[in-house]
């Protein structure tokens, strides 16, 4: 996630719900039993991908498997996002399961987009393109939090909440323009427009490695 620092060294964090987020998850936190433990949040952010991923696959054959999906992408929230803000409020950071919940994450992302691949709602050709747009936006990432001692950046405002949010939503944007992508052409015009703006993206990306190489040049 990106974050201007304000002369007085404050810190702001850019995604465009990060804010209502935070209050959310701190009503959650502070209402969750001693019982449910970091590592069992993590666990519930795996099976709640899960969940979503096989529904998006059930969607084939019914769309009453919506609900499912979208319970699945809520579990797949409740559990990778709070388990580090709930190991930091009770004092139990450990890099091993900073580590799990990492890659966990990841993983169940990269599922959750290949997955979509398989469901009436996007191509394989168009779910491919935004899985490796993913991939190389988070290697990014992380190469730039290591290079430059600075807080995860987001993209345009969107942060992981902000894209579970749109995988949740897509389904029924998709649903309700008639798309279905193995039978009509509005698909393969989607295909297009995926294509054109993650060629958009990893143009935008390189521009931000410039500017970012170009920082690190002037500090030494």
């Amino acid at each position: 996630m990106a974050y201007l620092v304000s002369e007085h060294g404050e810190r702001f964090d850019r995604r465009f719900l990060a804010a209502s987020e935070q209050k959310l998850a701190d009503v959650i936190l502070a209402a969750l039993p001693d019982s449910v433990t970091p590592l069992r949040l993590t666990k519930i952010g795996v099976i709640g991908g899960v969940v979503a991923a096989a529904a998006l696959v059930g969607c084939r054959s019914s769309l009453a498997w919506l609900p499912v999906f979208v319970a699945g992408i809520f579990l797949n929230w409740l559990g990778m996002a709070l388990d580090g803000p709930l190991a930091r409020r009770r004092n139990e950071t450990d890099r091993r399961l900073d580590f799990i919940g990492q890659t966990n994450d990841l993983l169940s992302q990269v599922l959750l987009i290949v997955m979509f691949g398989v469901s009436p709602f996007l191509s394989l050709q168009s779910s491919l393109a935004v899985l490796a747009c993913y991939l190389l936006f988070s290697a990014y990432n992380y190469v730039r939090t290591i290079a430059l001692h600075a807080r995860p950046m987001s993209y345009i405002g969107l942060g992981p909440t902000e894209f579970r949010i749109l995988m949740a939503a897509w389904p029924f944007v998709a649903h309700t323009g008639g798309i279905d992508a193995a039978t009509n052409d509005a698909a393969a015009r989607l295909d297009t427009a995926i294509l054109i703006l993650a060629a958009i993206g990893v143009a935008g990306l390189a521009v931000k490695a410039l500017s970012d190489a170009r920082q690190i040049s002037e500090e030494e």
